[in-house]
């Protein structure tokens, strides 16, 4: 089953980071099979998942997150993606730290992501993307002087709307409505 169609099929919790944000964060951070990416807010478990299967067959997703029945509906909806091979959801605060070492890519949906930004740099390798999404330009601000002030360096912060097109007969124009702010995608490297 393709990805639009199975996260049509999952079940909603909190908050997710829709498809649009999704598709900015691989394309700026070039996640690929083979790589190690850990997240942290899993929420509902559908960034984990579209990532899931950016990283597939050699890679692997550890999803941290803090509230124990936010993990259990993450790990439910791994499961009917059928990606418990790529993904592990840890019902752990990143906070206390990140356990994996020589990550690729870290994305943070948080609403204080300048406190994983010491763990976050400590796990990172080389060259690798740290990533928060945040709906306040105040909470990138504080992100992005957090990272600089680590040494991490700041590549980009980025918003992304869509709007779709109306077509009839007689006329072709934008939508009235669209999915448009959602969040600030912020990119740091180490």
């Amino acid at each position: 089953m393709r990805l639009p169609d199975v996260l049509k099929r999952l079940v909603r919790g909190p908050q997710i980071i829709t498809l649009k944000d999704a598709a900015m964060i691989s394309a700026f951070t070039g996640i690929s099979s083979g790589d190690l990416v850990v997240d942290a807010g899993s929420g509902s478990g559908f960034l984990a998942i579209y990532m899931g299967n950016l990283v597939r067959p050699e890679g692997k997703i550890v999803s941290y997150e803090r509230r124990p029945d936010f993990a259990r509906l993450a790990e439910r909806n791994v499961k009917k993606a059928e990606l418990e091979k790529y993904i592990e959801i840890k019902n752990r605060d990143i906070f206390e730290g990140i356990v994996e070492k020589d990550v690729d890519v870290i994305t943070l949906d948080l609403p204080e992501p300048w406190d994983a930004v010491v763990h976050a740099k400590q796990a990172l390798k080389e060259g690798g993307f740290l990533v928060s999404y945040v709906p306040s330009v105040e909470q990138f601000r504080k992100f992005v002087l957090r990272c600089e002030k680590s040494g991490l360096r700041h590549d980009r912060t980025i918003e992304c709307g869509v709007r779709e097109m109306l077509v009839k007969e007689r006329s072709t124009r934008p939508q009235i409505k669209g999915i448009m702010h959602t969040g600030y995608i912020t990119f740091v490297r180490k």
